[in-house]
């Protein structure tokens, strides 16, 4: 009489769960793909671009009229939340793909490479965004 138990091949439903997590991901549809992969990794970007150039062509004007300085902190705010929110979806997408391989050409190793190339873009930019609002209160000069 054997004693042998029969081994199952199914897979915990933690795993089964990241799979789906991870093909719900890589097979979205091109909006929500834009949303949840390029944004974090390229929102960083678009965002210290929106506050360098609102702020270059802002300064002026707050030269002439000196009640309108609360509108450039206001856009260092939202363009450093916005960054964050980057940063939270690049951190979202490293948490889906933890279990694979990063060095592996699959969905797990992709989503893992762009969630820390995505992390590090984003604490690029928020130092930028957030040294440029320093750089408005410090440096209040017109001329």
């Amino acid at each position: 009489m054997s004693t042998d138990l029969p081994v199952s091949a199914d897979l915990p439903v933690s795993t089964d769960r990241r799979v789906a997590n991870l093909d719900a991901i890589e097979w979205a549809g091109p909006i929500r793909r834009f949303v949840t992969v390029w944004y974090a990794v390229c929102g960083g970007i678009g965002a210290w671009t929106v506050h360098l150039l609102f702020e270059a062509a802002f300064v002026k004007y707050t030269c002439n009229s000196h009640g309108y300085v609360w509108v450039m902190h206001l856009v260092t705010a939202v363009t450093a939340l916005a960054t964050v929110a980057a940063m939270a979806l690049s951190w979202r997408l490293l948490r889906v793909s933890r279990d694979f391989d990063e060095s592996a050409a699959d969905a797990g190793g992709r989503l893992q490479f762009l969630g820390y190339a995505g992390l590090l873009i984003g604490a690029i930019n928020l130092a930028l965004i957030l040294l440029e609002g320093v750089n408005i209160v410090l440096l209040r000069r017109c001329g």
